[in-house]
């Protein structure tokens, strides 16, 4: 070889390696970047599985606490910087995020998000709508609720551990009342059938008519005057436990056996019972109640000034519709999903040893056909504190009767919105 012929093939070979760099660079460069933030750590589950499934888009995911993940949406909701191509927003700050004109029409096409609302249960498809109907956010997760109970409590104190036989037994709040009763007597007040009152509430909370308001007026639904007294009665037959909700005694109740039952929703399973309760695997059943309920729940929306909006909807559309991402998400994290149709297929094959080997997910899905529609406002989150926080003050006789606390709810609701008529 000629030293001629060798530095030109030296040089053919070094313009090819410029020439494939700056491809590589080329590629990099179009490599698409999806913004999302979340409050919950559910999303790196999701965003890991999705970029295994896209490697042409570079999510940056970003973590804010839920003490100051509101605030900051709102915030770059309201001035359009910053702000995220999708976004989580829990369940109790759906009503106020969803009102925001910042949120993109799913309704319309390209999306079409009617057709994936189809696939979901009622309850969650009403909140995935604003009050003009329009879609504004896609609901991945399904929080139907059932009563959590200790087999070994109620298998001494009702004679069964049956879930279809308990359920009979606490078919109603009365049932519920007279069982409370005799358990703590034969128990000699070391057994409680209920944690505290928010049990109450939790379950009837679903059934409300009324929304807190209506046409700018403050609307007390017999519902929740229902709940006060059911508290009330609970509390003077000594029922209920008076463990605060998330606190010490509540949690140490679940290892511990003296509480009978506990009205949570389906994430209650990992994120409560086993989390809490760990050494108790297999001594816990699910039943149903008097009414079927809800609680919690997540949405994802998309803002309506991204530029990308495609790989925006490609996430949304994967974390709800995604046939083999959900059914791993259901069986690897005992995640009960929105999507009823897939729910079902895996509802006769889903077990869970901690309760007993029970299939959970065919017990959810049935109680999720029978939850209702709440309506929702944004005012809910702020009017919840108030009541919850006049009830309290009732039952720990800080206000002598139902009447003083009502009055008592009203004067507060007025002077933290003005803007709401108070019928004093």
């Amino acid at each position: 070889m000629t030293k001629k012929y060798a530095l030109f093939s030296f040089l053919t070979l070094l313009t090819l390696m410029v020439i494939l760099a700056g491809c590589s660079s080329s590629s990099a460069e179009e490599k698409k970047q999806l913004r999302i933030w979340t409050f919950t750590d559910e999303a790196n589950y999701a965003v890991e599985k999705f970029q295994e499934r896209h490697p042409e888009i570079d999510v940056d995911l970003l973590f804010i606490t839920n003490d100051n993940y509101v605030q900051k949406l709102i915030s770059v909701l309201q001035v359009e910087k910053n702000v995220p191509d999708v976004f989580f927003v829990e369940r109790s700050y759906w009503p106020q995020i969803r009102q925001i004109p910042r949120l993109e029409n799913l309704s319309q096409a390209p999306y079409n998000a009617g057709e994936i609302l189809e696939q979901q249960y009622p309850y969650i498809q009403e909140e995935e709508k604003d009050e003009d109907g329009v879609v504004r956010g896609l609901g991945y997760q399904g929080t139907p609720g059932g009563f959590f109970y200790r087999r070994d409590l109620t298998q001494e104190y009702l004679g069964t551990d049956d879930p279809e036989e308990v359920a009979q037994h606490i078919s109603s709040w009365d049932k519920i009342m007279d069982i409370g009763e005799r358990v703590l007597e034969e128990s000699d007040g070391q057994v409680h059938a209920l944690s505290n009152w928010n049990d109450i509430g939790t379950v009837e909370g679903s059934s409300i008519d009324e929304p807190w308001v209506v046409d700018e007026k403050l609307v007390i639904d017999p519902v929740r005057e229902n709940v006060v007294d059911l508290a009330k009665e609970a509390r003077e037959r000594r029922v209920i436990a008076d463990y605060d909700s998330w606190g010490p005694a509540w949690t140490a109740s679940m290892q511990q056996g003296t509480v009978m039952f506990y009205p949570q929703p389906t994430w209650g399973l990992p994120h409560i019972f086993e989390s809490n309760a760990p050494d108790t695997s297999g001594e816990w059943g699910l039943a149903h109640g008097p009414k079927a309920f809800s609680g919690g729940g997540t949405f994802l929306a998309m803002y309506n000034g991204s530029e990308n909006k495609d790989i925006a909807w490609e996430f949304m559309k994967f974390y709800t519709t995604d046939r083999d991402f959900l059914k791993d998400l259901a069986e690897s994290e005992q995640y009960f999903l929105s999507n009823q149709e897939i729910n079902i297929e895996l509802a006769d094959e889903l077990t869970s040893d901690f309760l007993g080997g029970q299939k959970y997910f065919e017990f959810f899905n049935e109680a999720g056909e029978e939850v209702p529609s709440a309506p929702q406002t944004p005012y809910d989150n702020d009017i919840n504190s108030i009541w919850d926080e006049k009830v309290n003050d009732y039952l720990n006789g800080r206000l002598q009767t139902k009447e003083d606390m009502i009055q008592a709810f009203k004067t507060e609701v007025g002077n933290y919105f003005p803007e709401i008529e108070v019928d004093e």
